[in-house]
């Protein structure tokens, strides 16, 4: 639990995407196991989908440091990946789309977004009671960061071509994790379809504000973080 907290701390306090990138791969690690040696019945199932699910996402999002990282030295002959330096970079529409992909899906496996969400529930079952508090309440919301510190400041110009499309995903989240939980009588299901409906508000509203009308719309970045906030503590 304790290796675990760590890579929390270290995801939310890195500005550097190499740091960024070995702390979110420390988290992984520790919840495989918690999951994989501790759980029940199908843990060993649900530790694999789980660990399956993050590093393909993780990947993808690598190849999308490195190509960030190799157009910015291309532009000013500076190798950093400190991300308030590359976020002064010039890049390509057709480069922020497919960099924005790369870094979306590893964030939104995390969230998790439909639908990348089939983990979610697995984990949530056969994990011990400690895990599925610390998934639930913070590691979810590591999704919703990532977009928030990386995608949207890296890649303007991606967000707004990626955003009509996750708008729609995020309303099929919502409604589809709202009915599933409804029939749900496992209540570790139930949190985990409920988490997947709460957090499907937490990207509408992300992906919302950036399609507004005023640059100044800050309504659905600030209730996108009110909800994030409300469901850790929930």
């Amino acid at each position: 639990l304790l290796v675990l907290e760590t890579g929390m701390l270290g995801v939310f306090m890195a500005l550097d995407l190499f740091v960024f990138y070995i702390f979110w791969e420390v988290m992984l690690i520790p919840m495989a196991l918690l999951i994989g040696v501790w759980g029940s019945a199908n843990r060993v199932y649900a530790a694999i989908k789980f660990f399956l699910y993050t590093l393909a996402g993780s990947l993808l999002m690598l190849v999308g440091i490195v190509a960030t990282y190799q157009e910015y030295f291309q532009q000013t002959g500076v190798r950093t990946l400190n991300v308030l330096e590359l976020q002064q970079g010039t890049y390509g529409t057709t480069f922020q789309v497919l960099v924005f992909g790369g870094f979306f899906v590893a964030f939104a496996v995390k969230v998790p977004m439909f639908p990348f969400h089939t983990w979610l529930p697995d984990a949530h079952v056969e994990a011990p009671t400690a895990a599925s508090v610390i998934l639930a309440a913070v590691m979810l919301k590591m999704g919703g960061y990532g977009l928030l510190r990386f995608n949207l400041p890296l890649f303007p110009e991606g967000s707004e071509k990626w955003a009509p499309y996750i708008i729609i995903l995020s309303i099929i989240a919502i409604l589809y994790g709202a009915f599933v939980a409804l029939v749900q009588p496992d209540m570790k299901k139930l949190v985990a379809y409920s988490s997947v409906s709460h957090m499907g508000f937490v990207t509408l509203g992300i992906f919302v504000n950036i399609m507004a009308v005023t640059a100044d719309n800050l309504h659905g970045l600030n209730g996108a973080m009110a909800v994030m906030l409300a469901h850790g503590f929930n």
